[in-house]
């Protein structure tokens, strides 16, 4: 799978964005807004977990990791907290998918999770200043979409620029081999 991108991933916020809209709009004539925009809320998530487990390197654990999302929203359901706890526990499951598929270091998870607390403060104000659940969810997906440009590790300058003894004794290998390649070769 080749890597996500800022544009692959932007196609999808609008996607999602575009049908979230339409099913909440759809959804609240008849069960009502509230429950529409919990069910709403739930489904776009779940649809963004599949969407962003294709997209990286999750190889294994996908099934349990649906299950387990699936799981958080009956919770959800049962338990009934405020739409802003709903809201970030939604934001805090993308957090941890992310950093289950994607990142290799303490420093670009924290990143990401500062990233998902502007994509949930840029929906909420696009959904106050709007009052619309399309905007809402373009601003949360459209800042959502800038993880790609968190490098999978954030290391320290001094110890990206020291490689470590491993990579030394293969790279010392490596040039062993070919330098005697060479002189094989030379000789016939």
């Amino acid at each position: 799978m080749s890597r996500p991108t800022f544009w692959r991933e932007a196609g999808v916020a609008l996607a999602l964005s575009v049908v979230g809209a339409i099913a909440f709009h759809t959804a609240a004539a008849f069960v009502g807004s509230t429950l529409a925009l919990r069910v709403d809320i739930a489904a776009i998530g779940l649809a963004y977990a599949v969407l962003l487990m294709r997209g990286l390197r999750a190889r294994s654990g996908r099934m349990i990791a649906i299950a387990a999302w699936i799981a958080l929203d009956i919770a959800l359901f049962v338990w009934q907290p405020p739409l802003l706890v709903w809201l970030l526990v939604q934001a805090f499951a993308i957090w941890l998918l992310r950093c289950w598929c994607r990142h290799g270091s303490v420093a670009a998870a924290l990143a990401d999770g500062a990233l998902c607390l502007f994509a949930l403060a840029a929906a909420m104000v696009g959904a106050t200043h709007s009052h619309s659940v399309f905007l809402a969810l373009w601003s949360f997906f459209l800042v959502q979409a800038l993880f790609v440009l968190i490098p999978e590790t954030l290391r320290p300058r001094s110890a990206a620029a020291r490689p470590n003894d491993d990579e030394d004794r293969f790279d010392q290998a490596h040039r062993s081999a070919e330098a005697a390649l060479r002189r094989l070769t030379a000789r016939t």
